[in-house]
């Protein structure tokens, strides 16, 4: 059997986008054996893909800087001998370790991430507004620069085992709805005053509410919601990423940013609500999955939207007005497709 490398380190968001192709690979070529180098935490995306094996390095310790990453390419190209390296990832990192594959006579395939394309999306004048390559094709293209065609599966649904315990945690009565207002920045994070009167429209409506994302104070904030509400749960740090999972899989509908658990939902196959602030769909990171189920809203009227790709720019006209969306607007838009 063939080792082929895929390399994708991070982010969360970007990891799970990747599933599809993995997976394609594995169900379209059985006599290729994936190795998948990726972060330990990112594994149970991939549970019950065949001829798969994930390897995660420790890259703040065995393999931090230069001489770990040469350290860790001797290790794979002796146990694995891959003959061919994917990078869909394609950063400092990933180069270097490309590229003592490459001097050792392996054979490199590398994704093109449309740096240019999307320059000309975010810029402030002259933008480009069209629909780029979404992300999960991107990687596609660099199995496909390399020999290897896929089709890649929209409908394909995953649903993993669900515990008694977590079970118990979803109504059997009402719409199980789970919301992820938060984002590492501003410009893709639904405001928190929104957010709690969004929370509190659901209830009244009638839904249980569950809430993912988040560090300490998102936790909190999530936690004085789940104290006031009889209907509301706090999944923040309360749970390991497979348990999330799992509960993401049991929910009618997921309300969520341009974030991780926009696309943890994806891979679920249940309905997806996005919003969408300073960033936009047409970046290419919408949730890859059947059109009908993924329902977008967002500000069409502002021709300074996206700012970024990635919301790491700042609002430079300091109003964030790409989150004048009312929490009135999200519930008229759940109860149409619940």
């Amino acid at each position: 059997m063939k080792n082929i490398l895929v390399i994708r380190l991070s982010a969360m968001g970007d990891v799970a986008m990747s599933v599809p192709v993995i997976r394609a690979v594995s169900e379209q070529y059985p006599d290729v054996r994936i190795l998948f180098l990726t972060r330990k935490t990112f594994n149970p995306f991939f549970e019950g893909i065949e001829n798969l094996i994930l390897i995660n390095p420790d890259l703040k310790g065995e393999h931090k800087g230069v001489a770990g990453l040469f350290k860790l390419f001797k290790q794979i190209k002796k146990q694995y001998k891959p003959y061919l390296v994917l990078d869909i990832h394609d950063v400092l990192r990933t180069k270097i370790l490309r590229t003592f594959f490459r001097f050792s006579g392996v054979k490199i395939s590398v994704i093109d991430k449309g740096r240019a394309e999307k320059k000309a999306l975010t810029r402030r004048e002259n933008k480009i507004l069209k629909p780029l390559r979404h992300s999960a094709l991107r990687y596609a293209d660099v199995f496909e620069k390399a020999g290897i065609s896929l089709k890649l599966d929209k409908n394909h649904v995953l649903k993993p085992k669900i515990s008694d315990k977590l079970q118990a945690l979803l109504s059997k009565d009402k719409k199980n709805i789970g919301i992820a207002p938060f984002a590492m920045h501003l410009q893709k994070q639904y405001p928190l005053d929104k957010s709690e009167k969004l929370i509190n429209l659901l209830t009244q409506k009638g839904y249980r509410v569950l809430i993912f994302g988040g560090g300490k104070k998102e936790q909190q904030f999530a936690e004085n919601l789940e104290q006031k509400h009889k209907n509301v749960l706090s999944v923040i740090g309360k749970f390991k990423l497979a348990d999330e999972i799992a509960l993401i899989s049991h929910l009618d509908l997921m309300i969520s940013m341009d974030s991780a658990n926009m696309h943890i939902a994806a891979l679920m196959g249940i309905h997806i609500l996005s919003v969408w602030g300073g960033t936009h769909p047409f970046a290419g990171f919408t949730p890859f999955i059947a059109d009908e189920k993924s329902h977008i809203i967002q500000r069409d009227d502002l021709a300074c939207r996206p700012c970024s790709v990635f919301g790491s720019k700042a609002c430079f006209k300091n109003t964030l007005e790409c989150f004048d969306i009312e929490p009135e607007k999200i519930v008229n838009e759940i109860e149409s497709v619940t």
